[in-house]
């Protein structure tokens, strides 16, 4: 017997605008992403668990998977985060999401200045497809320009692909159209991957994802391509973690969500944690996603 695994689209919250300022001094941001597992199992999730051997025979390796996937279904839901950078996933296809969020950052990116400013910025968006089937795909509207609202902004277009049932391949285009600030700014290309797991600890788990890619617009303030890796974890149904790099600095942060606020999700990102490129950050991100618009 086959089951599936029917949660909500907690953890979605794709696309978390960073301002233009802040996309050139931390260009790990970009048109930073706040990827979770659940953007791939959705509301009507693609991926089976086998939840019981299909016969009393059955034993070894498939025995223990059968044990784990029915254990999952008895634990509350979770998931993990991915915080800093993108990755190889989209949204669900009827899925809607909106977010805010609002970046420290300081006035020179040679860090001339130890102010610090806020950044803010929105964004709104909608996945379509089944990257499971064919291919799916997200488009994300960030409203980068707040006084006057609206004066700038950009689209962004993204595809994903399943290479297996749990790693995905996606290929971002950010800034294919742009009005504003964002006119004149090209368009920005990253190919990722990411791949889900779980990991083990006696009768509990803790679901992780790990991402590799390389992108147009990654090191050098954003004005050079690199390579960009990430991993996170998930700790509970309230709780995950994140780590992810663009090769010049690490970038930190951590996700929650509350099961009685389905849909909401807040993260927080230090961006250069260290302060090995002089540009420190912190990015504060309020996302809500509501799967089956459409």
């Amino acid at each position: 017997m086959k089951l599936r695994i029917s949660t909500s689209v907690m953890g979605l919250c794709v696309g978390l605008a960073s301002g233009a300022a802040t996309a050139q001094d931390n260009p790990s941001l970009g048109t930073a992403e706040v990827t979770t597992e659940l953007q791939v199992r959705g509301t009507n999730p693609a991926l089976e668990i086998e939840a019981a051997p299909r016969d009393m025979s059955v034993s070894g390796d498939e025995f223990v998977t059968s044990l784990q996937a029915m254990t999952k279904l008895l634990l509350p839901p979770r998931s993990p985060v991915l915080l800093g950078i993108g990755s190889g996933v989209v949204a669900p296809h009827g899925t809607v999401f909106a977010s805010v969020s609002g970046t420290t950052n300081r006035d020179d990116a040679a860090g001339a200045s130890d102010d610090l400013n806020l950044d803010g910025s929105v964004a709104f968006g909608f996945g379509l497809g089944d990257a499971t089937e064919t291919v799916g795909m997200q488009v994300t509207t960030a409203i980068t320009g707040l006084e006057p609202f609206g004066d700038s902004g950009s689209l962004s277009l993204k595809f994903s692909r399943a290479l297996a049932p749990t790693t995905f391949a996606g290929l971002s285009f950010g800034n294919v159209a742009g009005w504003g600030v964002e006119e004149d700014e090209d368009v920005k290309t990253t190919l990722a991957v990411t791949h889900f797991g779980d990991i083990w600890a006696q009768d509990t788990y803790f679901p992780f994802m790990l991402t590799a890619g390389y992108g147009t617009n990654v090191t050098e303030g954003g004005t050079e391509e690199g390579a960009i890796l990430g991993a996170g974890v998930g700790l509970n149904e309230y709780l995950g973690l994140s780590v992810s790099t663009n090769t010049e600095f690490v970038n930190l942060g951590v996700g929650f969500r509350s099961p009685e606020l389905e849909g909401w999700n807040l993260s927080l990102t230090a961006v250069d944690a260290f302060d090995q490129e002089d540009r420190q950050a912190l990015q504060i991100a309020v996302s809500y996603a509501v799967p089956n618009a459409f």
